[in-house]
């Protein structure tokens, strides 16, 4: 009898020790689930959510703790970045690197603009004379040789023009002499037949140093029906003088130089404004 009743008590002995160990007894709280399986087994870390952060052993480029905290999903802590938040900084990132892009482009234009404008400022225009009919050739000359390659362009402006009245230029006598017939014709009596360059034959109104009277001229032939021209032609006793455009300062120092020791400074005069019109005293 006592040996079936030790019997039943290690039997259930180690009933109760099975139950324990297979977690029978947690519905009804019999037992505590820490310390014992298969507590620690549900709250042990999933393998698959872990991330390394730190130096990486393998000599690779170390991995920033937020970084790797960002990637973990479910991470409880509430250290990674929203996405909201990651965009942002994204887009401002972004942003940051097309402004540096686009800045030296832009400083590089300001800086080219600003070369330009400093170039046209120290841009020269220079009237050199006048010079007499025979000295002008031999000026153009030393203006020339003075002038940086490159620089300037020479033009020639003659003083002391006279102005000149006439028809057409025609090829042949018989082309003059219908010219002539209309201007008889309209009461014209004063003309002169020239030889103009080549073979052309030119039919003459006058030649006249005051403008004034060859304009008052044109104007009465004009009204005769007669279509005359008004050209500029250079007297025997004419001037010339030499106007140089587009020059830098250095280049005008050295032709005011040259025509300083050659000749005289107050032949150096600066174009009259705006460049292009005729020098000061041409008329």
């Amino acid at each position: 009898m006592l040996r079936a009743l030790l019997l039943v008590m290690f039997l259930a002995a180690n009933a109760a020790f099975a139950a324990v160990q297979l977690g029978w007894l947690k519905w009804r709280d019999v037992l505590p689930e820490t310390g014992r399986e298969p507590a620690r087994v549900k709250t042990q870390l999933d393998p698959t959510h872990i991330r390394l952060t730190g130096a990486d052993i393998s000599g690779g480029t170390p991995v920033r703790a937020s970084s790797a905290a960002a990637e973990a999903p479910g991470n409880a802590s509430g250290s990674a970045a929203s996405p909201d938040t990651a965009a942002s900084s994204a887009a401002a990132s972004a942003a940051t690197q097309a402004v540096a892009a686009a800045t030296p482009s832009v400083v590089a234009s300001d800086a080219s603009a600003a070369q330009a404008a400093a170039a046209a400022a120290t841009s020269s225009c220079l009237d050199i004379g006048p010079f007499a009919a025979n000295d002008a050739q031999q000026a153009r000359g030393l203006l020339l040789a003075a002038l940086p390659a490159g620089q300037g362009d020479i033009q020639s402006v003659a003083v002391d023009k006279r102005y000149w009245v006439h028809l057409d230029p025609v090829p042949n006598k018989a082309a003059a002499d219908k010219q002539v017939a209309q201007l008889r014709s309209a009461g014209v009596t004063e003309y002169f037949l020239l030889n103009d360059e080549g073979s052309n034959i030119v039919v003459s109104l006058g030649l006249f140093n005051d403008k004034d009277r060859a304009t008052r001229l044109m104007a009465t032939a004009q009204k005769k029906g007669l279509t005359p021209q008004l050209s500029e032609r250079p007297n025997a006793k004419s001037r010339i003088i030499y106007r140089i455009a587009g020059i830098n300062a250095n280049a005008a120092t050295q032709v005011r130089g040259v025509v300083t020791q050659q000749w005289s400074a107050q032949l150096v005069k600066a174009c009259p404004a705006p460049a292009g019109s005729p020098p000061a005293g041409v008329h």
